[in-house]
Order: structure tokens, then sequence, then C-alpha cells
């Protein structure tokens, strides 16, 4: 059971990592000449865009691997659990 304790809390880590990631953003203005027309403003994440898709993709792979390896964990330490109750 500590296992799948374990890969959960990789699961949970690896989400909260990515969300910290994607939640911090940034921003830049250029301001225009007076009477020479609006300012320009723009926003993105502080890590920049491809950065950012990087560690998403790594994280859903890590997050997918972590519950797979969760669950055959869990399966596991079912079978083990029935095997010593039969003895």
């Amino acid at each position: 059971m500590n296992r799948v304790l374990a890969w959960s809390g990789v699961a949970v880590s690896t989400v909260l990592v990515v969300a910290f990631a994607a939640m911090f953003q940034v921003g830049s203005c250029a301001d225009a000449a007076p009477g020479a027309g609006e300012s320009v403003c723009t926003t993105g994440p502080a890590i920049g865009v491809p950065a950012l898709w990087t560690v998403v993709v790594l994280g859903v792979v890590v997050v997918l691997v972590a519950v797979w390896r969760a669950v055959v964990a869990f399966r596991s330490a079912d079978r083990t659990a029935d095997r010593s109750s039969e003895r």
C-alpha cells in the first residue's frame, strides 16, 4: 500500500508543479508617444510559452505513468491480501 501512496503523491505533486508554472504570468507594455496611438500591452507565462508547453506535456506523461503504477501497485497489494487471507 506504501507504493500506491507514493505514486499518488508523485501524481499530485506533478499536478501542483504544472499548475504553479502556469499560474505565474508576466506582462509588458510598449507605451506609444503622446498623440501617436495607443499603448500595446502583452501578457504570457513567466517561463515562456514553449517552456510551459514542455512542462505541461512532461507533466501529463508523469501523471499518466504515476497513475498507472499506482493502479498496478494497488492490484498487486489486493492480490497479496487475498492470498494471505486464504491461508
